[in-house]
């Protein structure tokens, strides 16, 4: 779901119950992430569930992120899809200069998660962030510049 659409459903939503049950909904539709891709290099530290969050580019020109994260949490599994829709389809340039301070803001989730909720999220926002900077430098590398 793109940023705009989320940004739409979310200041529709008029308490903070209604919005933490909105990210519980997104995080019930994400599809479970191939077990493969669980483990310690996709493991995303800083989360009180165990999550994990697994990225790279896809074929499109030029080409584009595409992350897929998994969590035993059903909210972790939404605040996931939420930056799938921010993240997904951005180039990496583009993904690095998403400020996402002003996203959490623009989605009002300051009021709809905890302390530690709101850590979890800056540390998957951290691990995407790590791997955009390292595919733009392949990206870089191959195209010979």
């Amino acid at each position: 779901m793109e940023l705009e659409q989320l940004e739409k459903r979310l200041a529709g939503l008029s308490d903070r119950t209604l919005r933490y049950h909105y990210i519980i909904q997104l995080g019930r539709r994400l599809p479970p992430m191939p077990p493969e891709l669980k483990n310690g290099d996709t493991m995303v530290r800083g989360c009180m569930s165990p999550a994990w969050l697994s990225g790279g580019l896809d074929e499109s020109e030029p080409p584009a992120l595409r992350f897929v994260g998994d969590s035993e949490s059903v909210i972790v599994k939404g605040l996931f899809a939420i930056l799938a829709g921010v993240f997904n389809g951005k180039t990496p340039e583009e993904a690095l200069a998403i400020d996402l301070s002003d996203v959490f803001d623009r989605l009002g989730l300051g009021e709809a998660l905890s302390p530690n909720r709101r850590n979890g999220f800056y540390s998957m926002v951290e691990q995407i962030r790590r791997a955009a900077a390292s595919l733009a430098s392949e990206t870089a590398l191959g195209s010979g510049a």
